[in-house]
């Protein structure tokens, strides 16, 4: 009888927490103690980087961060021999773009800010930053484990331009920002096609995290991409 009810509290629990993803544990669960090659492409104030330092073991951290400054914070932050911080942006060619720095860096990029959040318009410059390829970078061969892409609608590009080493499956593991309402000009929100270009090179939808809303609707969310 009390193990009836107890499988009972248990389900319902377990029913109710269902709804909330552990990033902890789902990146615990991939890895485990295993040393990572860890890709951050758009990395700003490596917020991130710290939060991974707690669960993971790195081997090699690479980052890509366009604003100069941040570059240089990076540099200062991680000095160890296995952290190497690259001051251009990644896309789908090599290039040079326009680029919208905002006073709040991590909303700064290749395209200008709609009307939806007014608050976050304030412009620093607008500048020429250097584009490359995924591809070009790392060849189809080297094996990475955890890539994180946050690059305010440059999702699809950077996407884009990787395309070798996904074909090979040389990426375990993806993060990736999906938007679903417009935030900047030119740059449609982006669930749809980022998830259909997933399911072409055979990556699945595993988890995601830090859902937002705005007036009730979804706005964006950090999705997980595995390979299959």
């Amino acid at each position: 009888m009390f193990l009836k009810y107890y499988q009972k509290i248990d389900d319902a629990i377990s029913y109710l927490f269902s709804s909330v993803s552990n990033e902890s544990k789902f990146i615990k669960s991939i890895f485990g103690k295993k040393k990572i090659l860890y890709i951050d492409i758009g990395t700003n104030e490596g917020n991130y980087i710290d939060f991974l330092k707690k669960i993971c073991v790195f081997n090699k951290v690479i980052c890509f961060e366009p604003i100069e400054h941040l570059s240089k914070k990076l540099q200062n932050k991680y000095s160890d021999k296995n952290f190497f911080i690259n001051n251009f942006a990644l896309s789908n060619k090599v290039s040079s773009k326009k680029f919208y720095q905002y006073q709040i860096s991590s909303q700064s990029s290749f395209y200008k800010q709609n009307n939806l959040f007014k608050s976050l318009k304030k412009l620093e410059k607008v500048q020429k930053i250097k584009t490359k390829k995924f591809d070009g970078i790392f060849s189809d061969n080297k094996k990475i484990d955890f890539c994180k892409i946050d690059v305010q609608g440059e999702e699809l590009n950077v996407l884009k331009g990787m395309v070798k080493n996904l074909k090979k499956g040389n990426i375990r593991l993806i993060k990736i920002e999906i938007s679903f309402i417009e935030r900047y000009l030119k740059s449609k929100s982006n669930f749809y096609e980022i998830l259909n270009f997933f399911l072409k090179y055979h990556y699945r939808l595993s988890s995601i995290s830090k859902i937002k809303y705005r007036n009730n609707r979804l706005l964006l969310m950090d999705a997980f991409f595995e390979k299959t």
